[in-house]
């Protein structure tokens, strides 16, 4: 079971990014399923930060977060037949890393983590432990989401995706001084 204090402080992180325009405008794109690209993005950052929690990785946490966050910044809609869109999986980590560094102030690790976080198809493989980490939990999440959406499995989607994002959302709205439910 996961302990309570690595979820607040998880969700301690996000915080600080959650009210962030350019970020929130991921919330028009869909990911996988029905998720958008903005939960998405909450979810891989969450499972990332857990994943080096639970393992005792250690790595730069905030760096972790930030180039979690930001790895599918890419800002279109990939489900739309447009010519562009072809080879998305191969491509779109490269348009994700040019808004970023167009949008935010980025570290070699957060590039590193965005640049790589779709390898094996990126070819050269991550060389920090953090763009590592983002790589699998990225992979986890894409593959829940997925199955979660095809088969309708309540279930997996409300222990994988919904009650984390709602544990997110909810700390969010707490710290801005907003009540929920």
């Amino acid at each position: 079971m996961l302990k309570e204090k690595t979820k607040q402080e998880v969700a301690e992180y996000l915080c600080g990014y959650l009210h962030d325009k350019k970020i929130k405008r991921m919330k028009a794109y869909v990911q996988h399923g029905d998720i958008s690209t903005y939960d998405h993005c909450l979810l891989v950052a969450y499972y990332s930060f857990i994943l080096a929690r639970k393992l005792h990785l250690k790595c730069s946490e905030r760096e972790l977060i930030r180039g979690a966050l930001l790895h599918d910044y890419y800002l279109y809609d990939w489900h739309e037949k447009e010519k562009w869109h072809r080879w998305h999986g191969f491509r779109h980590a490269n348009f994700a890393l040019k808004n970023a560094m167009r949008d935010f102030e980025l570290s070699v690790r957060e590039i590193e983590i965005i640049q790589k976080h779709m390898w094996p198809l990126t070819i050269i493989p991550p060389t920090c432990r953090e763009a590592w980490i983002v790589n699998g939990a990225d992979t986890f999440i894409s593959l829940i989401e997925t199955i979660a959406s095809r088969r309708k499995s309540r279930k997996m989607k409300e222990q994988w995706i919904l009650q984390p994002l709602a544990m997110l959302h909810d700390h969010y709205a707490k710290t801005i001084g907003v009540e929920t439910k």
